[in-house]
């Protein structure tokens, strides 16, 4: 490391940043550069192109893990208090310390600038001198240039600039007693954030096959949460580090028990910039602090109960009501943040559709996100101006009803809910574009619901999504990947899931039933009229008192009973249901 006068503590002793070996050699110290030789390591081979791309490409809502929620609220310094699926215990700072931990970042800039030194990795070791000295109120500290090697060839890959671990500071050899809290990524270049990003990535994907080979027992599992910051600024005429600050957070969660080459899921956090060192650092402080949240909630599984990961972007909680009444609803993100969303929360948001999507609540964000969502921008920002001229208002989480039951009829009545609510739909001028037997719930007593409308949006205006499929296991759609969604298109993919993933047993009013269905299946957009709707429902209706029991068609009920779908709404709500599920057999098959 580059010889440096060292930050003196508050009693007069030198204090320098603590450095970490992840080897199985049990020295602590570090080689200067070495670990930076092989030219495949992440220091060299990252790119500002391949840092956009992989957040482009694999980062996720913040409801991808139960912590990222609440870590979004604290990073934004917003009450938690009425949301009781939330973790509500955090960690108390007074006044000083929240003041000490505010000015840690500018020290370290101005000790550097004072020093005349234009390297990342002296800024790192003052950096980490200061942070490991407020492990007392922090719970955690920091160690700066961690080596970490390759799992199986042992070639050093490169040095992590710093990690917050939880590691006691007298723990000079390996291993971590758990994985680390946090790992920073520092640069003197603002144009090189997301190379940082890339970088950072690249490590814990090292962290993660160490752990998945299991080659090296001294590498900490990658087995809980991580957080990665990558923080960057840049350096004036001198070549000292100066603003512009940018500073961005990332959740890692690691994937467990999946086969993928695809080891974790990234949210992003939240990111922020500045053009004022005093503003920068009191922006690091509050990721400090929130790290020490994060801290307390990774290990305390009680702060991650009555949660379900539904899909990247949909999650369902438990709650409690102030009359102690238990429920469950389902959380729904839409985050323009990385890339933009071609989900629509739109129809979400109509209170003319309540009766239809039921109550929503918007948990955070600006509801005017959705004037965004669908739209023909690019997907992802070309240039790191456009990312960092969106925030939070470019993000909107709201929680919409968990409705309860299967995703098949059991009786032909079943439908007839479905149908009221699609015509509610259409006469509000919107459609729903995504009808299938996973977006519709039934319960007993002919209940049923449509769900998951993020699809849907305004007639004549709304587009299918890139990857829009037509034929699936539970359904069929006339819909094509850009093209305009039509009312006739709802109304066909109800019709097939009738008449086709639903078949009434001949001794039920067969030739009634054959007749309407050769109505219902060669119809065009010009023959669906209000007559052939009125028509079915007065034929579905004569069920209401029967106990005819549908039959489910062969490769949808191989579907529910071998896993690939789940038959209740654990997903269904969501459109993107579980993979496990009891095996269950529908009477009358």
């Amino acid at each position: 490391m580059t010889s440096t006068t060292p930050i003196s503590s508050d009693d007069g002793n030198s204090t320098s940043g603590t450095k970490r070996n992840f080897s199985t050699s049990s020295t602590s110290g570090i080689a200067k550069t070495s670990g930076k030789s092989s030219s495949n390591c992440p220091s060299q081979s990252a790119s500002n192109r391949a840092g956009r791309d992989l957040a482009n490409r694999k980062t996720r809502s913040v409801l991808c893990h139960p912590l990222g929620l609440p870590l979004l609220f604290s990073l934004e310094e917003m009450d938690t208090q009425n949301m009781t699926y939330l973790p509500q215990s955090r960690k108390q700072f007074n006044e000083d310390q929240s003041g000490t931990l505010d000015g840690l970042f500018q020290k370290a800039v101005e000790a550097t600038k004072l020093n005349n030194e234009d390297n990342e990795k002296y800024f790192t070791g003052q950096l980490t001198a200061l942070i490991e000295k407020q492990r007392p109120i922090l719970s955690y500290g920091a160690m700066c240039e961690v080596l970490i090697k390759d799992g199986t060839t042992k070639r050093r890959k490169g040095l992590m600039d710093v990690i917050l671990t939880q590691t006691e500071a007298n723990d000079t050899t390996p291993p971590l007693s758990s994985p680390p809290l946090a790992v920073l990524e520092f640069g003197l270049n603002s144009d090189d954030w997301w190379r940082k990003f890339d970088q950072g990535s690249q490590y814990l994907d090292l962290m993660m096959l160490h752990c998945q080979t299991m080659f090296d027992s001294n590498i900490p599992k990658f087995h809980q949460p991580i957080l990665l910051a990558v923080v960057t600024m840049n350096k004036n005429k001198e070549k000292l580090p100066e603003p512009p600050f940018q500073i961005g957070v990332f959740l890692f969660v690691p994937k467990d028990g999946e086969s993928t080459n695809e080891f974790y899921r990234i949210s992003l956090l939240w990111h922020s910039q500045t053009s004022d060192v005093s503003e920068a650092s009191v922006l690091f402080g509050r990721f400090l602090r929130v790290t020490a949240d994060f801290a307390s909630w990774r290990g305390n599984h009680q702060s991650q109960r009555g949660y379900k990961y539904f899909s990247s972007h949909c999650c369902m909680v438990e709650t409690r009501d102030n009359s102690g009444i238990e429920g469950a609803m389902v959380l729904r993100s839409y985050d323009n943040r990385i890339r933009m969303t071609d989900r629509n929360p739109e129809i979400y948001l109509n209170p003319v559709l309540s009766t239809v999507v039921g109550p929503v609540e918007r948990v955070f964000g600006d509801e005017n996100v959705y004037n965004m969502c669908g739209s023909d921008e690019p997907s992802s920002h070309g240039e790191n101006e456009t990312f960092w001229a969106r925030s939070s208002q470019n993000i909107l989480i709201i929680a919409v009803p968990y409705r309860q039951g299967n995703h098949y009829a059991k009786s032909p009545a079943d439908f007839l809910p479905i149908i009221n609510q699609l015509e509610t739909l259409h006469r509000a001028g919107y459609v729903h574009g995504d009808i299938r037997s996973y977006n519709t719930v039934f319960k007993d007593h002919n209940e049923g619901w449509l769900i998951d409308f993020d699809f849907g949006g305004r007639i004549g205006e709304q587009k299918y999504p890139q990857g829009y499929k037509k034929a699936l296991v539970d359904g069929r759609r006339l819909g094509k990947e850009g093209e305009t969604i039509t009312k006739y298109h709802d109304w066909f993919a109800l019709g097939v899931l009738m008449f086709s993933i639903h078949n009434i047993p001949k001794n039920a009013q067969y030739d009634e039933m054959s007749r309407l269905e050769k109505d219902w299946t060669p119809l065009r957009e010009s023959d669906c009229t209000k007559e052939n709707i009125d028509a079915l429902k007065v034929f579905l209706r004569q069920f209401l008192d029967k106990d005819t029991i549908l039959q489910i068609d062969p490769p949808f009920l191989d579907d529910l009973q071998n896993g690939q779908e789940d038959h209740l709404t654990e997903k269904g709500a969501t459109g993107s249901p579980l993979k496990e599920m009891p095996v269950v057999r529908v009477p009358g098959h």
